[in-house]
């Protein structure tokens, strides 16, 4: 495991409960679940990940899904999850799939949140310009950096998402928790495919009407490598589904956990 790192998490819920893991897609934190993280929490033990190169967990110049599949099992081995049900989103949905297929034995149930398993094209290049761009360093203003990030990307969802990772300093300014450097110089791994191999585990995928990361070719992929499948669409929803449509996604995904 020396290649490994020991993961932050914040638990919800209490431990003689189902475990259910969640994993957050690139650039997010365990802050982006905290709202749904305490609805599962009523019928499970809520484990909501930062992953490595993310949030308070540590820094490495590796960032691979072998290596976050890694760092997930060394977690689930430190804190005594035998089994676990395991939700991801985007970079964190092909984590899942890389850990079912590593580790399909410490997995109760997959959730995969609009992503697939194959490669897709860079597309996240704009994203690191702007936050590598932003003036952080000397402003005490969030608000100077929002609006940086707001004349660059022009897109106030984006842009909230993104400022959930700027950390203020106590000498003044603000930092970014992820690890900006390691991150850009791994975008071709994080849109590069992970192995979907046939496999026996009861799995969801739940994607949005209004996204392009899942269409139909990726649909009868999983349909074939799944023998226990279910899909569900939020017609309406783009990528980020579970925050503009929590309800609806909360819904679907508790419905498969309790059954």
């Amino acid at each position: 495991m020396n290649d490994t790192i020991a993961l932050h998490a914040r638990v919800l819920g209490t431990s003689d409960r189902p475990h259910l893991v969640i994993l957050h897609g690139l650039l997010g934190t365990s802050d982006n679940w905290q709202t749904l993280g305490r609805a599962y929490a009523e019928t499970h033990c809520v484990h909501l990940i930062e992953k490595r190169n993310h949030g308070r967990s540590a820094h490495h110049e590796e960032h691979t899904y072998v290596s976050m599949a890694r760092d997930l099992e060394r977690y689930c081995t430190e804190n005594n999850l035998q089994k676990a049900s395991i939700m991801g989103h985007s970079m964190g949905g092909k984590t899942a799939l890389a850990f079912a297929d590593a580790f399909p034995d410490r997995v109760e149930k997959l959730i995969i949140a609009d992503i697939a398993s194959h490669a897709y094209s860079p597309h996240h290049q704009s994203i690191f310009d702007a936050i590598q761009s932003a003036p952080i360093a000397g402003h005490s203003d969030r608000s100077k950096i929002q609006h940086h990030l707001l004349e660059q990307l022009n897109d106030p969802g984006v842009v909230s998402f993104l400022m959930k990772n700027a950390r203020r300093l106590k000498a003044g300014g603000f930092q970014w928790r992820p690890n900006i450097a390691v991150l850009e110089k791994a975008l071709g791994a994080v849109v590069g495919a992970v192995p979907l191999e046939l496999n026996t585990l009861p799995t969801l995928v739940i994607y949005g009407g209004k996204s392009d990361y899942v269409n139909q070719e990726a649909l009868e992929t999983f349909d074939r490598a799944c023998m226990q499948l279910d899909i569900h669409c939020i017609e309406e929803a783009g990528h980020w589904l579970h925050a503009s449509h929590p309800e609806e996604f909360r819904e679907v995904t508790l419905d498969f956990l309790a059954n």
